[in-house]
């Protein structure tokens, strides 16, 4: 269920085909050899259009082979899906509505034929001013707690009943979406984390902490949450998961 909720200059190009308005990921590990995660990429893609059809994407390099691909939410968060792919432009952000169709069409095109599947991938809609804040780092984040996975599919479930019951025409009561379901504690550092309604609502819609259907997946079930001074990072099977920590510097896109 998809909730219905209330609601510098230009970057310098560089890479294969890449141009003023577009941005290229050139792949690093053949398009066949990562169909499912192009898949489930588009699908992430595709369910968070729903929430936000203004969303956009950013491509973050993550060292020389990879790249997350992060998605601005209406929901006080962003999301990260890694693909193995380089950028023509570091940080280069467009407008998401694009990013399914590409990434589902070079899935598909690689699992039909072991020679097909582009190695470049091209999306146009370049909108690199829009995006509020940086990007969280890559490093310094301290482990908090494991979650398991079925713990957090228990409470988005529960959120579904009360959408059900409660929900409106304007999606969600705030109250529901702005209160605390997680509340840990660190180890490290004084102080609780809490993980909202809305959190919890971005990771149940967008399928991160899916149910494993493959058995030896079943001890990676967990979603761990760790911390820096500005940012909370959740890491589930199927992506992660970034917020800004209260009283920090973190800034992200608000909704379109």
């Amino acid at each position: 269920m998809l909730f219905n909720l209330p609601g510098g200059d230009p970057a310098s190009t560089s890479g294969p085909g890449a141009t003023a308005d577009t941005v290229t990921l050139t792949l690093t590990r053949p398009a066949r050899a990562q169909a499912a995660t192009l898949h489930r990429t588009a699908t992430v893609a595709t369910r968070v259009l729903r929430m936000d059809s203004g969303a956009m994407a950013r491509f973050v390099a993550v060292g020389e082979q990879a790249t997350d691909i992060i998605f601005s939410t209406p929901l006080g968060c962003i999301v990260a899906e890694r693909v193995h792919a380089v950028p023509s432009q570091d940080g280069a952000v467009v407008l998401a509505d694009g990013v399914p169709g590409v990434l589902a069409a070079a899935g598909d095109a690689a699992a039909g034929d072991a020679a097909a599947g582009a190695e470049v991938l091209t999306f146009t809609g370049r909108a690199d001013m829009l995006w509020t804040g940086t990007p969280p780092p890559a490093t310094g984040f301290t482990v908090v707690d494991n979650v398991p996975g079925a713990d957090v599919r228990s409470l988005f479930a529960e959120m579904e009943k009360e959408a059900d019951a409660h929900s409106g025409p304007a999606g969600l009561p705030p109250s529901l979406l702005d209160q605390p379901l997680l509340r840990l504690t660190s180890r490290h550092e004084s102080g609780i984390v809490e993980i909202t309604g809305r959190v919890v609502a971005a990771v149940g819609a967008l399928g991160l902490a899916a149910e494993p259907k493959q058995a030896e997946m079943s001890d990676y079930d967990m979603v761990r949450i760790s911390t820096t001074g500005s940012w909370i990072r959740m890491d589930a099977l199927f992506g992660t998961v970034y917020l800004p920590r209260p009283g920090g510097l973190a800034r992200i896109p608000s909704p379109n």
